[in-house]
């Protein structure tokens, strides 16, 4: 028996670029480099998935480039020492806590990344 799937929404799309940027910083913080396409693609698939979410492959990698780079600009400010907690909680769940104080500022990037996109640049 197949399971309904329903097209990423808005807030969907958040929650996956959230789901990937943080899956991608527990791994480069766990393994000391950055993971290579093969786990993004497993954690999309994991998401979507859980979440009974499709998403057409396109949309996926877009996300996947999105979350890259917003992890990139996170790996930079995060303390080892302090991000310790937040990071191992991010990796211990089937889903994220969003009372996480990493975990919200990350979805805050990525919702504002998402909103802005629809706007011009100029």
């Amino acid at each position: 028996m197949s399971q309904v799937r329903y097209p990423l929404g808005p807030d969907d799309r958040v929650h996956l670029l959230c789901w990937l940027t943080c899956g991608l910083l527990g791994a480069y913080y766990i393994e000391g480099d950055w993971p290579d396409t093969s786990f993004q693609v497993r954690a999309a698939h994991r998401w979507l998935d859980r979440h009974h979410r499709a998403a057409e492959w396109i949309e996926t990698a877009r996300l996947s480039v999105a979350a890259q780079a917003l992890a990139a600009r996170f790996s930079k400010t995060l303390d080892a020492d302090a991000s310790r907690g937040d990071i191992e909680r991010i990796l211990e769940g089937e889903d994220l806590d969003y009372e996480s104080a990493l975990v919200k500022r990350v979805y805050h990037e990525c919702w504002v990344e998402l909103t802005s996109r629809g706007k011009p640049s100029h």
